[in-house]
């Protein structure tokens, strides 16, 4: 994990568990898609699967699954009825800090934007039930870019709608599977994770790392900080 970040032009936020507080309804439309297909898995199996592409879910599954016979489409159907189900019950709580950040970026005149590995419809649903749509005028989604995450396509594109290099954008993400095409788009990856077992295996992958957008948000406003997010 590197210390400085030489200069900040842009901040391009990932959605699931970085802004909205929506992995658990994941969680709970997979264990039940499962089920209906007569597969059981533990939730920290599905907890992996956070940040990964449609693609690359229906790749471990079966891989978890052997020789095991598995219907991706049935999977994915029932995930969906059962993904809208839970939110209804459950709604999408935002992330904790996220007004304050975004406040703080508004008044310093930083763009900003999001970029998420889901599909434009699932991500506006999402948005919507957080009432944060309107606060993320600039979404690039799965659908709108040749190849998601870990692939630098989202990001590249995302500085782009920003009128910015992405080597000069800060990329909030929570996942591995984010920081590596942040990485790769040449952007500088900075971790946001709450969960210690998290923090401790994804944080070599940043070039900084922060337990919660408000500790991000701190250091963004620090004095002390103010060399390692300078913005020329």
């Amino acid at each position: 994990m590197n210390g400085r970040i030489p200069r900040l032009g842009a901040v391009i936020f990932d959605m699931d568990g970085l802004v909205i507080d929506s992995e658990r309804t994941y969680v709970t439309a997979w264990r039940h898609a499962a089920r209906d297909v007569g597969v059981v898995m533990e939730d920290a199996f599905f907890e992996g699967l956070f940040g990964c592409q449609r693609e690359d879910v229906t790749r471990l599954i079966a891989e978890r699954l052997g020789a095991s016979p598995f219907d991706p489409e049935r999977f994915f159907m029932a995930a969906k009825d059962h993904w809208f189900k839970a939110i209804e019950a459950q709604g999408i709580q935002r992330m904790p800090g996220i007004e304050a950040l975004l406040e703080v970026l508004q008044r310093r005149g930083l763009p900003y934007a999001l970029a998420t590995n889901s599909e434009a419809r699932y991500a506006d649903i999402c948005l919507r039930h957080a009432g944060l749509l309107e606060a993320f005028p600039v979404r690039v989604t799965r659908d709108q870019v040749a190849a998601g995450k870990p692939a630098p396509d989202l990001f590249l594109e995302a500085a782009m709608r920003l009128g910015v290099s992405a080597s000069v954008a800060l990329v909030l993400e929570d996942s591995d599977t984010g920081l590596l095409a942040a990485r790769a788009a040449g952007a500088c990856p900075v971790l946001i994770q709450g969960r210690p077992d998290r923090f401790k295996a994804f944080a070599p992958q940043a070039d900084r790392a922060f337990p919660s957008l408000e500790h991000f948000t701190a250091a963004l406003l620090d004095h002390q900080e103010a060399q390692i997010f300078h913005s020329d």
